[in-house]
C-alpha cells in the first residue's frame, strides 16, 4: 500500500491511493471516455487521457469498476476540473480533478473501491 507521495506545496487534506487497474471514467453528458483514474482519494481523483481536459468545468463523472462474476458497476461522482499537464509520457495528459457533493452512497462505493484496487 503505497500513498501518492506530496510534496510541501500539495495542499491535499487526504492521501492518495495509486489504483492497480486503471478505470474508466466517463462523462455523463456525452458519454465520452475521459480517461483512466490513476490516483484518488475521497477528496479527488487524477485521471490520465489521450487529449487535455478543459479547465474550471464541473464534470458528471461515471467509474466503471469491473466485479466478477458480473456487469461492471458504475459510480457516478460530480468534480470539477483543477489543473491539467503533461504526462510523464508525453502522448498522454493527467489532469486532477476536486470531488464535488458526494453523497452517502458514492462515498461508501469510493471507499470500496479506494480499498479493492489500491497498491
Amino acid at each position: 500500500m503505497s500513498p501518492v507521495e506530496s510534496s510541501g506545496a500539495d495542499q491535499r487534506k487526504f492521501k492518495r491511493w495509486y489504483l492497480v487497474m486503471y478505470l474508466r471514467v466517463y462523462d455523463q453528458d456525452t458519454q465520452e471516455l475521459l480517461g483512466h483514474i490513476v490516483d484518488i482519494n475521497k477528496d479527488g481523483i487524477r485521471l490520465v487521457s489521450d487529449k487535455p481536459i478543459a479547465l474550471n468545468r464541473t464534470f458528471r463523472l461515471g467509474v466503471n469498476v469491473p466485479k466478477e462474476n458480473s456487469s461492471p458497476q458504475r459510480i457516478f461522482l460530480e468534480a470539477e476540473s483543477l489543473w491539467c499537464g503533461r504526462d510523464i509520457n508525453p502522448d498522454f495528459y493527467d489532469t486532477g480533478f476536486r470531488i464535488l457533493n458526494i453523497g452517502a452512497s458514492a462515498l461508501l462505493k469510493l471507499q470500496l473501491l479506494i480499498e479493492e484496487f489500491k497498491f
